[in-house]
């Protein structure tokens, strides 16, 4: 099997994607760039400007997520195989609101932002796709927020 229908695969396995056109994936995928990273290694900063979104095609990452502005920061998730970051600040428009850094070493396809925002102006679906995504995103934040302000006040009352 090629590089090209390997990467073609591998975008229709993430669910926003899914149901993109063939020739349309092929269009993304060949505009993507594979990025490998080492341990350790970041592949963007909380507050960096957004300029590409990532999917890791290998290896784990963290996210992590400074509330203070202090160097200090806190791990909210992990990455693994198949899991698409990054979008929601080049979607928005935004600083990144999380760092990324690999926990082992991380096989990625880039897409550039301009490749991203170009594929959505040209199909509905995939911005319906994305919407929905985002908003299921939005809905378990706000739901473990709730818990854990729940759970913060369990434990100033006890």
């Amino acid at each position: 099997m090629s590089k090209l229908q390997d990467e073609v695969d591998l975008l229709r396995s993430i669910p926003m994607l899914a149901n993109m056109p063939v020739n349309k994936l092929k269009l993304l995928a060949f505009a993507s760039d594979r990025v490998s990273y080492g341990k350790g290694e970041a592949l963007f900063q909380q507050g960096d400007d957004a300029d590409a979104a990532y999917i890791v095609i290998s290896g784990t990452a963290d996210v992590l997520v400074s509330t203070d502005g202090s160097s200090k920061e806190s791990k909210v998730a992990e990455l693994g195989p198949n899991s698409f970051v990054g979008d929601m600040a080049i979607l928005c428009d935004i600083p990144r609101t999380a760092s990324v850094q690999a926990n082992s070493p991380l096989d990625t396809l880039r897409i550039r932002k301009e490749h991203m925002m170009d594929m959505m102006k040209d199909s509905p679906d995939l911005t319906l796709s994305v919407l929905r995504e985002l908003v299921q995103r939005l809905a378990k934040t706000t739901h473990d927020l709730s818990v854990a302000r729940d759970e913060v006040s369990r434990l100033k009352a006890s």
